[in-house]
């Protein structure tokens, strides 16, 4: 279905599902982006250097909370960036799969995380001696980790729904196209001209404007009939001889 002017209409439960879809990417890329922003503001406090993979899911974060917003209205051009929904999904997933290699199998007993993100977290740098390991900051990675994995799912919903949406909105405009062929070929079998409703509309108005101008211009008369002086036949005014018997009216006798 779509409006007068040809934009894609959009039913309200789509545009619904699709804010929460936008919301929830939002907060994902900000709990992601926070927790591993804690963790690279404790390193630089520490001195060492950032790991890489770390700073890939933060930029992946940042993108995606810029373009959850950008994206939360729900308007029509939301739903054609699906091929941007899944490229973010992407990134998400490689996000993913970086963070949970970090620690592998082992998760928070791994050496990178006592080594690492606990003894960041945990800010042991500021004791003595300095290599004294934490194991704070556990609940925090598998969050981090956990909502990587959630944001990602919800841009693969977005992306779902794109599609969705606009495939029922071709396959409408297909419909009325075939019904507007079939009510053609209906009245060119029947020898009766089709009449659409915007244009019996425009042909009433044509119709209104014509009696308007027409009203401007000379008034049809009716025509009057005169006994012809010789014989008494009516004839039309205006005519010079009598149909009957030929007799010449005068001028100011025609008839």
């Amino acid at each position: 279905m779509h409006y007068p002017n040809g934009s894609l209409a959009i039913g309200s439960g789509s545009r619904a599902v699709s804010v929460v879809f936008r919301v929830m990417q939002l907060v994902s890329g900000a709990v992601v982006a926070g927790t591993l922003g804690h963790y690279l503001h404790n390193i630089h406090e520490a001195g060492v250097g950032s790991n890489g993979r770390v700073v890939y899911s933060i930029a992946i974060a940042g993108i995606s909370i810029f373009f959850a917003v950008v994206l939360m209205p729900p308007l029509a051009y939301s739903f054609y960036a699906f091929p941007l929904d899944f490229a973010i999904f992407v990134c998400w997933m490689v996000a993913f799969g970086l963070l949970v290699n970090l620690v592998g199998g082992r998760g928070c007993n791994s050496t990178w995380f006592r080594t690492s993100w606990g003894w960041a977290w945990g800010r042991w740098y500021r004791l003595s001696p300095a290599e004294q390991i934490g194991h704070p900051g556990c609940g925090s990675w598998r969050a981090a980790v956990a909502w990587s994995f959630i944001g990602g799912f919800f841009w693969l919903l977005s992306f779902i729904l794109g599609i969705f949406v606009l495939n029922r909105a071709r396959g409408r405009r297909h419909e009325d196209t075939t019904h507007t062929k079939r009510h053609e070929e209906s009245h060119v079998t029947s020898g009766v001209a089709p009449v659409y409703p915007n244009e019996a509309g425009n042909r009433t108005e044509v119709t209104q404007n014509q009696g308007i101008s027409g009203g401007q211009g000379t008034f049809a008369q009716p025509q009057q009939e005169v006994a012809c002086s010789q014989c008494g036949t009516l004839g039309r005014l205006g005519t010079r001889f009598c149909s009957n018997c030929g007799f010449e009216q005068r001028t100011t006798e025609a008839v």
